[in-house]
């Protein structure tokens, strides 16, 4: 089920592009990495993110957002963390050309 986009809800994102206005975000969930999505990629060092538990990064749910939207900034990734994921998205980009 995908979510409804005309509802607004506040939920962190790893910054990974940015085009003013625009900005490429991924999307981060409390929920398990799913077997059938080999781009969801763990948050191994979720507090040091900011994150209060454990996360997964969704690599194949890229948004693109107006910078409006972006209240706070909740932390950084951890150097490993911010490595895994954005090799996977070099990977997923790749993947979908």
């Amino acid at each position: 089920m995908e979510e409804d986009t005309s509802r607004y809800i506040e939920r962190p994102v790893i910054i990974a592009d940015v085009s003013l206005p625009d900005i490429v975000v991924i999307k981060v969930t409390k929920h398990n990495i799913r077997s059938n999505d080999y781009f969801d990629t763990p948050i191994i060092f979720y507090k040091a993110a900011g994150l209060k538990l454990p996360s997964t990064a969704r690599i194949s749910k890229l948004v693109i957002i107006n910078e409006s939207p972006i209240d706070n900034r909740k932390g950084k990734l951890h150097s490993i963390d911010q490595g895994v994921i954005f090799d996977k998205l070099n990977t997923f980009l790749e993947s979908s050309r």
